[in-house]
């Protein structure tokens, strides 16, 4: 095994857990947030932009470990770790600016209440 090939499957490996850890951190705010007496609903929002950092750090790293293990010529079954966790971190992405525009909107929608 090539020590490049090495590298690209445990970046691989790597950004499949960032990814899954930015799906998980909105949800987890969530539960923390409706368990909470000091922490609202609203203060979940703080971490979007951890779930964001984390989608994109899964994003750029599987993108690059699934380069690599093409440019390796390697079978296309071997770069299935790298497909999921691009496809994850991309998700993860995805949920995060969803979560970013709906906080966006409500703090819209509240100072409009507020100014009528």
């Amino acid at each position: 095994m090539h020590a490049l090939d090495a590298k690209s499957r445990t970046r691989a490996w790597v950004a499949l857990v960032l990814g899954l850890a930015g799906i998980a951190v909105l949800p987890a705010a969530i539960e923390v947030a409706r368990r909470s007496k000091r922490i609202g609903l609203l203060d979940a929002g703080y971490a979007i932009p951890l779930a964001f950092l984390l989608g994109l750090l899964a994003f750029v790293m599987a993108r690059r470990a699934k380069r690599n293990l093409q440019w390796l010529q390697l079978r296309e079954g071997r770069t299935g770790i790298a497909s999921v966790a691009v496809f994850v971190g991309a998700l993860a992405l995805c949920l995060s600016l969803a979560a970013a525009l709906s906080v966006g909107f409500y703090g819209l929608f509240v100072a409009y209440q507020h100014s009528r």
